[in-house]
């Protein structure tokens, strides 16, 4: 039987520059949310196969694929997580294409803290309603 560990406060974030990963730490550094830093869409498409991440942040182009990529993998999971994108030319076109082909969210870089915790504050906001719907429906 095959079991996938849980990380419930996981963020799986993709990028083959080491700064974005720090910043993403330093910016949730008093959340309980915990950064996993993988370089490639190997890498990271071999950690989801083992740990359910609920949030992917992946950079838009990586060295060995794209976001694309990692959505087409996301998506034949089971518990599957939402991803946002990353990119310095974070434009209306990417935002639309991220949304329409099932994507959460687009994130520009260079980072900003308030955007980033927006983002991730509304994350869990959405995962606490459905959690409650989840729990009501069991009850009716």
């Amino acid at each position: 039987m095959n079991h996938i560990q849980l990380l419930k406060y996981g963020i799986l974030s993709i990028s083959s520059a080491p700064e974005d990963h720090n910043t993403l730490r330093d910016i949730l550094n008093d959340s309980p949310w915990q950064i996993v830093r993988s370089r490639t869409c190997k890498e990271a498409i071999a950690r989801l196969c083992r740990q359910h991440m609920p949030v992917v942040i992946c950079e838009s182009d990586l060295p060995d694929g794209t976001w694309r990529d990692v959505l087409n993998r996301i998506n034949t999971l089971t518990h599957r997580p939402v991803l946002i994108v990353t990119s310095r030319l974070a434009d209306d076109y990417l935002w639309a294409e991220v949304l329409n082909l099932g994507g959460y969210n687009v994130l520009a870089k260079p980072f900003r803290e308030s955007e980033v915790k927006h983002v991730v504050a509304s994350l869990r906001m959405q995962g606490h309603r459905q959690a409650r719907q989840t729990a009501g429906a069991g009850a009716a």
